[in-house]
């Protein structure tokens, strides 16, 4: 028996044999409502009323049982997870996020060949389709990690929901249309868990790239957000309850990104378009020129991926540009320590960028 003073023990990062069996494993309660929507569209329709008005609404047991695990994963969580916890987040401005996110997670994410295959079969990150779901990307993370913004019914909640709905769905239909020859299941548990460490591992070592560093307390704050988001995505609580520190998330990065294939060229496809539009977009929401915009993306989001994934994902080289990048990170990890010296700048500074993020999903 533990004794009071013994200090509790943490959760246990997954092992290899857990790892294995997750690409095995799906989301059930989302493949029951997705084989609904795939045999009648108007479920989509049900799913976001039932979202909107809580799981009592719902008349469809699909619907129902989908909306009800949603809610319960909210009430199981504190006000601090679900009002407070995604603050480091706002510690930046929304155009380094084009950085750490765009730049950082989102092409990391298309890494993995069988999911880029996946997901250029959609269409949707391919061409003029590509800016579209890079923004509605953007419009859910921003609603998410906004101020209360995954409690029932927020539009957070919402979208996180539709996203997770939307994944079963292209699931079923692989499914359906061309299974896994091995076996395993398409965006399967371990799929998830790779794209839950892009957005929890790799967009905040990519900002640290540019000298935007969280203090451990902050990390750790933003990891218990995640582990809820994760689970309102559908990735098993017991696949991130032991990542809770940088150790921990880089242990398990690294264990996942061994089990990972080399990028094929459906990843190099996904990876160019994907640096358009990030180009595009920081162009748009700064004053940086359209023609600088492309080959800084580029530099950073190399930087952030290294050498040897950024040639296999094809991202080009700018040899002299690349030189300015431990300039810039070093002048803003200063910036950012004198302004954390002062409480009342640094909380005004967290207070700026969550209004604009909250403008720019209202304008949204």
């Amino acid at each position: 028996m533990r004794t009071s003073s013994t200090p509790p023990t943490s959760p246990a990062l997954p092992t290899e044999a857990d790892l294995a069996a997750a690409a095995h494993r799906s989301d059930p309660l989302a493949d029951a409502l997705a084989d609904r929507v795939l045999a009648d569209p108007t479920g989509w329709r049900r799913f976001d009323e039932a979202l909107r008005h809580g799981a009592d609404s719902a008349v469809d047991p699909a619907v129902r049982d989908l909306v009800l695990d949603l809610e319960r994963t909210c009430a199981a969580a504190d006000d601090e997870v679900l009002d407070a916890a995604a603050e480091p987040t706002f510690t930046a401005s929304m155009g380094v996020h084009v950085f750490d996110v765009g730049a950082g997670a989102l092409i990391s994410s298309y890494r993995p060949p069988t999911t880029s295959t996946i997901l250029v079969r959609t269409g949707r990150l391919l061409g003029e389709n590509a800016h579209a779901r890079l923004l509605e990307t953007a419009q859910w993370l921003t609603a998410a990690s906004l101020p209360s913004g995954t409690r029932p019914g927020r539009r957070g909640f919402v979208s996180t929901a539709h996203v997770r709905l939307g994944h079963a769905v292209v699931r079923r239909r692989v499914q359906r249309e061309d299974p896994p020859a091995d076996g395993t299941v398409p965006i399967s548990q371990l799929d998830q868990l790779r794209t839950w460490l892009d957005f929890t591992y790799v967009a905040p070592q990519s900002a640290a790239v540019l000298g935007i560093d969280l203090t451990p307390a902050e990390y750790a704050r933003f990891l218990r957000f995640w582990r809820h988001l994760g689970t309102l995505l559908g990735v098993e609580p017991g696949l991130t309850a032991g990542v809770v520190d940088l150790a921990g998330a880089r242990t398990l990065h690294d264990r996942i990104d061994a089990r990972t294939a080399a990028p094929n060229d459906d990843a190099r496809a996904l990876t160019a378009s994907g640096l358009t539009v990030l180009a595009t977009t920081l162009a748009e929401l700064t004053p940086i020129p359209a023609l600088v915009a492309t080959p800084l993306v580029e530099v950073v989001s190399r930087a952030m991926q290294g050498d040897p994934l950024a040639d296999a994902l094809g991202i080009p080289r700018h040899p002299l540009l690349s030189r300015a990048v431990p300039v810039v990170a070093a002048v803003q990890r200063a910036r950012r320590d004198r302004l954390r010296r002062n409480p009342t700048a640094w909380a005004a500074a967290i207070a700026r960028n969550t209004a604009a993020n909250r403008e720019f999903l209202d304008a949204g």
